[in-house]
């Protein structure tokens, strides 16, 4: 364990020490601002907009009370890191054994991506140690049957959804995954989840009507699925295409747009309805479109391009990573059943990218499961000591 926490150290010192080296303008200027204001709005008593889920906007006001304060957020989100570190070898004891947890723990404290993006101004590092977290503790609680460890679970599924409002498809088929072996636990799970995510969709409620997670969905629905989703789109970020798009609307779409712009709702469902008619009347190009936008999130140049030096640095870092985990996955399918809660993960990522759209960030936080399992696959059978290793769940 000594080995672990000094890699543990060395991920938090080198997160720090990359954000520190770009610098704070590097940190305002390309990060997601939104996520600022909504922070900002927070602090000032005025509470987030319901657009976009709270949880990382409430962290990021926790940490600076709604100061513009640079090291604050770099330090906390270099922790956040730092966890995600601990998380993957923890991960990696309980289904491959030590040899395998300190592989992880080394692989995931310098893998370029998390190293230059945990520190961003963005959601990624926080909805990634969430994420493990939840698996984790879904995990135990399949092994122990544990229902204050399913209460866990729950409540790190339901800050994960109001993160990012993506995994909920993955929130929702987890207790699912635990009521085949643990029924009690599978309710508890599923109980504290429910809790933990409905004062956000009451707030929705009383602020437009309707009970939801985010008013942004049927835009990023037509965002994917447009005669223009793929003009700039992966190559460039989907906003371009989303631009183009905009540009390309008709005089009495604008005018009808325009006359619900006071509405969240109401233009939601507008581009909502949008995003079906155009898969309903192109539904051979919109599976095409679908598989296309799986392939982009998954592969092997980052997307949007990051230049020639980024580029490369991520297909030498994610493409041995994907290949290991991918082979590790397939030599380990005899436990199916125990990694069927990281599959669902993966399956429900896929699904959600085909019919929405999906970035290299977006897909980012699956890449510490690809590491995970290549640590087991590299470290080879489960060593003995590690059957001793007392189950970190009781």
């Amino acid at each position: 364990m000594c080995t672990i926490l000094s890699l543990v150290a060395i991920g938090f010192v080198l997160r720090v020490g990359y954000r520190l080296y770009e610098g704070e303008a590097s940190f305002w200027n390309t990060g997601y601002t939104f996520f600022w204001d909504m922070a900002r709005s927070i602090a000032a008593g005025q509470g987030p907009m319901v657009a976009r889920v709270p949880a990382y906007p409430a962290f990021l006001a926790a940490m600076t009370l709604g100061h513009r304060a640079f090291l604050p957020i770099v330090i906390s989100q270099a922790a956040i890191g730092a966890g995600t570190v601990l998380g993957s070898a923890l991960l990696a004891m309980e289904l491959f054994g030590s040899s395998a947890a300190t592989l992880a723990a080394g692989l995931t404290a310098i893998y370029p991506y998390y190293v230059v993006h945990d520190t961003a101004l963005q959601e990624t590092s926080l909805f990634t140690l969430l994420t493990l977290l939840s698996v984790l503790l879904l995990l135990w609680t399949w092994r122990t049957g544990s229902r204050k460890v399913a209460a866990l679970a729950g409540l790190a599924l339901g800050a994960a959804v109001l993160t990012r409002v993506t995994i909920a498809p993955f929130a929702l088929l987890a207790p699912l995954w635990l009521l085949g072996k643990r029924r009690g636990s599978a309710l508890v799970c599923a109980s504290v989840l429910a809790l933990t995510v409905a004062p956000w969709m009451v707030r929705s409620y009383r602020l437009t009507g309707v009970p939801t997670l985010t008013t942004e969905t049927g835009l990023q629905l037509w965002d994917g699925n447009n005669p223009y989703t793929f003009s700039h789109y992966p190559v460039e970020s989907i906003d371009r295409s989303k631009a183009a798009a905009l540009d390309a609307l008709t005089p009495q779409e604008q005018a009808e747009l325009d006359s619900l712009d006071a509405s969240e709702t109401g233009s939601d469902a507008w581009f909502w309805r949008k995003g079906v008619d155009y898969i309903r009347g192109h539904p051979w190009v919109s599976l095409r479109n679908g598989a296309g936008k799986v392939v982009a999130a998954f592969g092997w140049w980052p997307s949007p391009r990051k230049g020639f030096w980024g580029n490369w640095v991520y297909l030498a870092s994610y493409g041995p990573i994907m290949a290991l985990g991918l082979a590790g996955m397939f030599l380990g399918r005899k436990a199916w059943r125990e990694h069927m809660i990281v599959y669902a993960l993966f399956v429900c990522f896929a699904a959600v990218t085909a019919v929405f759209f999906g970035h290299t960030s977006h897909r980012s936080y699956l890449d510490v499961y690809w590491i995970v399992f290549a640590s087991g696959l590299i470290s080879g059978p489960r060593d003995e000591s590690s059957t001793n290793t007392p189950n970190l769940a009781t």
